[in-house]
């Protein structure tokens, strides 16, 4: 068996957005793949019978990305174009193109309503251009940010303040895009309902600060009129879905756990507006079990034997449950990975997912058992070496149980000694688990021990849990240091006088306090992290929402208990080599906290080295271009080669 090695991220295929058609037993997927000669991502779409489990390739251009059902047999198709989006449609029987139309606005979402009629769209609106500039002009003022609100920018975005997403009535013989939201408001989920007469959505007008907090309303297509189901303010509202007639919805106060706290289920009667909390809820809706080989989206929600259909993040595990009207709960069979995103037609449910140690397959439920309808990753791990998780939880000193797992060294020997790494998530509301995780399976081919827990603050074991708000550092760090004396107990071989720790975003926040606070790991890798909740609070995309409730303070209400949250007031405390990885667009993590605590230790004597990434942001690891994450990984393994080999 050959050992994973970093270029075998090249050849793993990443799929994405299962839609099944309204009007045949067949469904379309996406799939990635990377190509490094272009350094980037190509996409194409594939072609599922529902009846046969026969899948073929549809298109070969490496150009699919966005796509719904337009008709029987029939794709519309969207792409980037230098001004707006261009669409196309797409023949499923022979993958022929015709063109359909363009959006002036780059678009976010499309539903046809009438097609080859009317269209529901989706779009970003960016009220800072000027209308009426020639083609000069507006070269020109590609020079200029106007800034006005916060917040400021977005992460894998830019720059949004005067941007809003607003929906549209496109009539395509026309060309007419009809406004339904207007300026300050910006939309966050929508859906249409069955009879293509009403819309309804989630959002809020803001002109300083875009809050938490959005208002739930309904479109009347026909009348051309709105009406508020749930006023802005009160809660946070996720996911929309129709179920026959009903609209479902989750939503929360976050009165408990603040932003830890998980949506409750809601209905609400169209007819009637009337809203009733039908399920109170304790998972997080969708797949929040991380890994670094996912790549593309999809819809966690469904209809499905007249129930609402979502997933929930249990544990290390996605699965999938049913709610009706009634609240009357119903969980599926229990799929041994993660299920990513669902499509419904009839009885069967099709869906993305990965099994515990494998890449993603498409899947299909039939109402009685799974069925894996796709082998698409198969070659690429074929006489491959993959080093399984073992589960290694734990109680703490708390008397709290804590999940976590360890990969072993690949070609693994009792009777030598190697390397470990404690490898931290972000989040922190998120969970490791048993997924198939290419970084660490190249650590593991390398030598090394890589272990791995979910401490306080995860996600999977409900918001109390999750709560970490004013105790960072304080519940999260003995639990990672008692579960790295866990696993040293667990696995003699594991030489206690070689260990690192890496993490990023959350992960790296934790890495910069753990080297603050403690001289037992030879070897630090700090990516995409911050350091400050004082100055994050100012530049972050979330900075003015996420700091004052996780840290319980503002830069003026408690500007003391910010810097005792700080990693970068334990610099003086560091002796840790530590390499900090950054992109220069994260905004979420923005660069500025990299270099203060890169800078510290530098001031401070700790050997430490600093890589940073032109056009990437906080999703280099995930999603970022194909050289780069090779250059990401061959950068932070070199560097606890260096310190732990």
């Amino acid at each position: 068996m050959k050992k994973i090695e970093m270029a075998d991220l090249l050849e793993y295929r990443f799929l994405s957005r299962p839609s099944c058609s309204p009007w045949r037993d067949q469904a379309v997927f996406l799939v990635n793949k990377q190509n490094a000669h272009l350094n980037r991502y190509q996409g194409n779409l594939y072609l599922a019978d529902l009846a046969t489990g026969a899948v073929s390739q549809l298109t070969r251009t490496g150009k699919a990305s966005s796509f719904v059902w337009d008709s029987d047999g029939v794709l519309l198709c969207g792409k980037k174009a230098k001004e707006g989006a261009d669409f196309e449609r797409l023949s499923v029987a022979d993958g022929t193109t015709s063109p359909a139309f363009h959006f002036p606005h780059p678009v976010l979402g499309i539903t046809p309503v009438e097609p080859g009629k009317t269209y529901l769209v989706l779009a970003d609106v960016n009220h800072n251009q000027k209308e009426g500039l020639s083609a000069a002009q507006k070269k020109d003022e590609e020079d200029y940010i106007p800034v006005s609100e916060l917040p400021l920018w977005d992460n894998g975005v830019g720059y949004v303040s005067g941007h809003r997403d607003a929906l549209f009535l496109l009539e395509e013989k026309t060309g007419e895009a009809r406004p339904i939201t207007q300026w300050p408001f910006t939309v966050g989920a929508y859906v249409l309902t069955p009879d293509k007469k009403q819309v309804a959505y989630s959002g809020c007008s803001y002109t300083q600060l875009n809050p938490r907090q959005k208002g739930l309303y309904l479109y009347d297509i026909p009348s051309q009129t709105t009406k508020t189901i749930l006023p802005e303010g009160e809660y946070r509202i996720g996911k929309l879905q129709m179920v026959g007639e009903t609209l479902f919805f989750s939503a929360s106060l976050c009165d408990k756990h603040g932003s830890s706290q998980k949506d409750d289920l809601f209905t609400c009667d169209l007819a009637t507006l009337t809203v009733k909390k039908i399920a109170e809820n304790d998972y997080t809706i969708g797949c929040n079990v991380s890994t670094d080989c996912r790549f593309g989206g999809g819809s966690p929600t469904g209809e499905y034997q007249g129930k609402l259909l979502y997933l929930t993040t249990e544990g290390s595990r996605v699965g999938m449950n049913l709610l009706d009207k009634a609240g009357n709960k119903e969980k599926l069979p229990e799929f041994a990975g993660a299920i990513e995103n669902v499509s419904v037609k009839g009885e069967k449910i099709l869906f993305v997912a990965m099994e515990n140690g494998k890449l993603q397959e498409l899947y299909l439920y039939d109402g009685k058992e799974y069925r894996q309808l796709t082998c698409l990753n198969e070659a690429a791990l074929k006489n491959k070496a993959v080093s399984l998780p073992e589960y290694a939880g734990f109680t703490n000193s708390s008397g709290v149980k804590i999940d976590g797992w360890v990969i072993k060294p690949v070609d693994f020997d009792p009777n030598k000694t190697y390397p470990g790494v404690l490898s931290m998530h972000g989040g922190p509301c998120v969970a490791w688990g048993e997924l198939f995780v290419h970084e660490m399976q190249v650590l593991a081919g390398m030598g090394y021990f890589v272990f791995l827990c979910n401490p306080r603050g995860s996600d999977g074991r409900g918001a109390e849990f999750a709560d970490l708000r004013g105790h960072w550092g304080e519940y999260d760090f003995p639990d990672f240091m008692e579960f790295t004396d866990h696993v040293l107990a667990l696995y003699p071989q594991m030489d206690p006088g070689r260990l690192g720790v890496i993490g990023g975003s959350y992960g790296g926040y934790m890495t910069n306090w753990i080297i603050g606070h403690t001289k037992r790991f030879a070897a630090a890798v700090s990516q995409r992290s911050f350091c400050n909740p004082i100055s994050d609070f100012g530049v972050s995309c979330i900075g003015y929402t996420f700091d004052p409730e996780q840290f319980c303070a503002t830069p003026w209400s408690d500007v003391e208990l910010l810097w005792e949250h700080a990693p970068v007031k334990y610099a003086p405390d560091v002796v840790t080599p530590t390499l900090f990885i950054h992109a220069l667009e994260d905004y979420n993590c923005p660069l500025t906290e990299g270099f203060q605590m890169f800078s510290a230790l530098k001031y401070h004597g700790v050997e430490s080295e600093m890589y940073l990434f032109k056009g990437e942001n906080h999703e280099l690891s995930r999603s970022g271009k194909p050289k780069h994450r090779q250059r990401r990984l061959f950068v932070l393994t070199d560097w606890l080669n260096r310190h732990l080999q």
